[in-house]
């Protein structure tokens, strides 16, 4: 079977799998959206679909006023004695925890916090490594003689699984494969034969990013460099390659011993991706006691050969299809999310295709409120949303499309009216910067008798984006570049989906939002 790279498209960064027997899960860091932390399944590493979400209760996921690339950083996905453990940091809101389930498609336990020692630094990007009866918590962190910022290793204390405690001494096992290394993080370990392995990202999330590997024949060390490192990177094929960012790798074998490696990677165009990090996979063999990756070529293919028979029927939400009808049971897709935690009432499914929203004072920038907003990840750079909104009486409310990147970066396309006629304006928001890109006058106020909807639509190719209000050009060809990483800063990649907004929330009607349809071409 050929998997098609990514085999996780648009914002799936930080992945992490484990196998339990014939089934592989896999998690992703989501920040500060919600519901957090997807788990995936598949039984053949090429068809993925999402059985639920990790993280959806409040209690689970502590956001106050959390930015967007705030929240939720990279988790791990292991398997113990019949029980999946996800662990992450929630970096403004109690720092490292982890969470049970003995099914991964939920529900999931309360957080169990981690008790760092007085004075410790409990890092972020935390693992966990089982043997025998203890539970190992791997973390990375500043170095305690750290020469500079990003100066860190990876360490390792066992822990008291019960009560979140770290117990024991703790131990440094590796500051990374080069010198002056700057952040090393993402570990994970692993006992493979003889060998105890590390691997960890290294040099940061962007385009000098890579993974790197040592090992041991004891668990706490010392760990030999592997003089070949980086395991993987692509920062060495240059800033045209057609995939970059490479890291932030997790290692599984299959029932009969094959070897892949699941890491993050990015699609740019001309150093710019505003689908964010993605899932990438390769084969892994191993010579001398090292691992390598795809040997004889050595660098992540878009194409990649997979040795394991055919799964594509597990249940379960698609993780990419050409064209998404969204619907409506009694929950929300699972991969619908908001940003923040939903206030109560904030939507309500009216149907299978059908849902409303009550109209929020808040925008993306307000960090005191949740803005009304349910997203899907963008998955390809061309593409076309499209959603038609049903007749709203109010001169206070707009309703329309988002097209988000950060907190401060987004696209809108929304509908108001000033008690006679209505009028659709797109609008740039940049940094502060607000920018009116045009606007569409539709005429009277909706008859209300009639209820005639109107269908919003964007239309993206190529990182040029297009807004129509009943096929009626509103703005054409903007730059979307400003939605990325790249020139926003953050972590995340971009969501589009229904959003409205009010002056006044006492006199704002619910929102009607149906036929909400994505399509990649």
């Amino acid at each position: 079977m050929i998997a098609q790279n990514p085999i996780l498209r648009g914002f799936y960064p930080d992945p992490s799998v484990c196998r339990v027997g014939k089934d592989f899960y896999l998690v992703n860091s989501t920040f500060s959206y919600v519901p957090g932390v997807p788990v995936f399944h598949s039984r053949d590493l090429v068809n993925w679909v999402q059985i639920g979400n990790v993280l959806e209760r409040e209690s689970q996921l502590p956001l106050n006023k959390a930015e967007m690339s705030r929240g939720i950083f990279a988790p791990t996905i292991r398997h113990h004695n019949g029980v999946f453990y996800m662990i992450t940091t929630n970096v403004d809101d109690g720092g490292n925890f982890y969470v049970t389930a003995t099914d991964p498609a939920g529900p999931w336990s309360d957080p169990i916090w981690l008790k760092v020692p007085e004075g410790q630094d409990g890092g972020i990007d935390p693992s966990l490594f089982f043997e025998g009866d203890k539970c190992y918590y791997v973390g990375q962190r500043q170095k305690p003689d750290a020469k500079f910022y990003g100066d860190c290793e990876v360490w390792i204390q066992e822990l008291d699984l019960e009560n979140g405690e770290l117990i024991g001494e703790v131990t440094s096992l590796y500051s990374g494969s080069m010198k002056e290394c700057v952040w090393v993080e993402g570990p994970h370990l692993y006992h493979i034969g003889d060998y105890y392995y590390i691997t960890c990202a290294e040099m940061g999330t962007c385009f000098e990013h890579s993974i790197s590997v040592a090992r041991s024949k004891n668990l706490l060390g010392p760990y030999e460099n592997f003089k070949c490192n980086p395991l993987l990177t692509h920062r060495h094929l240059g800033k045209k390659s057609a995939i970059q960012n490479i890291g932030h790798g997790d290692l599984v074998d299959t029932e009969d011993g094959q070897w892949y490696l699941i890491m993050l990677g990015t699609r740019p165009i001309d150093g710019i991706t505003e689908l964010g990090r993605e899932t990438f996979i390769a084969e892994v063999i191993w010579e001398d006691g090292w691992p390598v990756v795809n040997p004889g070529i050595g660098q992540v293919q878009f194409e990649q050969e997979i040795n394991l028979p055919c799964a594509d029927n597990l249940s379960g939400e698609k993780c990419f299809e050409k064209e998404i009808h969204v619907r409506y049971t009694d929950t929300l897709d699972k991969r619908l999310m908001t940003f923040r935690h939903p206030t109560p009432g904030m939507y309500n499914i009216e149907s299978e295709n059908e849902i409303s929203l009550a109209p929020s004072t808040a925008t993306p920038d307000n960090r005191d409120k949740t803005s009304s907003y349910i997203g899907i990840r963008q998955q390809e750079y061309t593409f076309r949303v499209d959603i038609k909104v049903e007749p709203f009486d109010s001169s206070s409310a707009k309703a329309g499309l988002l097209y988000i990147h950060s907190d401060d970066n987004y696209l809108t396309l929304m509908i108001s009216n000033d008690g006679a006629k209505q009028v659709v304006t797109a609008t740039k928001h940049e940094k502060g910067a607000i920018t009116t890109l045009g606007e569409c006058n539709l005429g009277p106020v909706w008859n209300t008798d009639v209820k005639e909807s109107i269908t919003l639509s964007l239309i993206g190719n190529m990182r040029k984006a297009s807004l129509f209000a009943n096929d009626v050009l509103v703005a054409d060809e903007i730059d979307t570049a400003f939605l990325s990483s790249e020139l926003a800063g953050g972590f995340v990649g971009c969501t589009y989906g229904p959003y409205t907004t009010t002056s006044d929330e006492a006199d704002a009607p619910r929102i009607h939002f149906t036929d909400w349809v994505i399509t990649y071409p």
